[in-house]
């Protein structure tokens, strides 16, 4: 499934860019909810991975943080730097396993819904690239798909997100997420469910050494 994932995710953007802010304009209010339960000090400097057409950035940028943006999708960062108006936000061309920044720069690493778009060692590979460019005890925020309690509702949300996902959301949402970020070395602090239960923001401290 690997071997395929930088063809297939970028062509999959490349189709989806034009129309994919009109498609997230339910997600407003969560990236403003992420960033009110980031909580960053002042002055703090964040890196949004897998940033798209920047709208998790942007929200960060508006509260005046220091903030990097990264993408594989230059289709998708062409939207974004076309809709930036932030002069503390740089978006740059980047792959999230092989970040280029060094050992514990960041304050907040955040991921906001992609990680669904990744197979899972190259979602591992990710949380991993994260929680390396973030300083010890520092925030990790995770931004993505959840399923509904209810079990009628989870199989509704289910087959709806199915439908319009890349082929790699079926495996994550049925994964347990959480053991991964705690095996990665994050300490669950908080998670709120958005979006009826459709979604989960996770607030998470880099706990290595």
């Amino acid at each position: 499934m690997t071997e395929d994932y930088y063809p297939y995710i970028k062509d999959f953007f490349r189709r989806w860019a034009g129309i994919y802010d009109v498609v997230i304009l339910l997600l407003t209010g969560v990236r403003r909810q992420t960033v009110a339960m980031t909580k960053p000090q002042e002055g703090a400097e964040i890196l949004d991975v897998a940033t798209g057409t920047g709208k998790q950035a942007f929200a960060f940028a508006k509260s005046g943080y220091k903030v990097t943006g990264i993408d594989l999708s230059e289709d998708m960062l062409k939207i974004a730097r076309k809709n930036n108006k932030y002069n503390n936000l740089k978006l740059e061309i980047g792959d999230a396993t092989k970040l280029s920044f060094e050992d514990n720069r960041f304050d907040v690493s955040c991921v906001s819904f992609a990680l669904h778009d990744m197979p899972s060692d190259i979602r591992q590979k990710v949380v991993e690239e994260m929680m390396r460019v973030t300083k010890p005890e520092g925030t990790i925020m995770v931004v993505d798909y959840a399923l509904p309690r209810n079990k009628i509702m989870r199989n509704v949300a289910y087959r709806m997100i199915k439908f319009y996902e890349s082929k790699y959301y079926p495996e994550f949402i049925k994964n347990d997420f959480n053991g991964l970020l705690i095996k990665a070395g994050i300490r669950v602090e908080a998670e709120r469910r958005v979006l009826f239960g459709t979604g989960r923001i996770i607030k998470g401290i880099n706990g290595k050494a």
